[in-house]
């Protein structure tokens, strides 16, 4: 086998795999009406979002978040 035989999954396979996830989910919901992404390109991160309706639920909603990735640092 040569190297121009491996086939390579590109860096971004994962983060693609899971917005293509959120695209579907969007399609098959009649009531998804707000989204908030971050995305780290290189060593930033962007952040991305709809209009926001209730800024206190998605304070609420970062919070759980934060802990959430927390936890998973701690865990590993």
């Amino acid at each position: 086998m040569t190297i121009a035989e491996i086939k390579r999954e590109p860096r971004n396979k994962d983060t693609l795999d899971l917005l293509k996830h959120i695209v579907q989910q969007v399609e098959e919901s009649d009531d998804a009406t707000e989204v908030l992404a971050f995305v780290k390109i290189g060593k930033d991160y962007h952040r991305f979002s709809s209009g926001i309706g209730n800024l206190m639920q998605l304070v609420a909603t970062l919070e759980l978040a934060k802990f959430d990735a927390l936890q998973r640092m701690s865990d590993s």
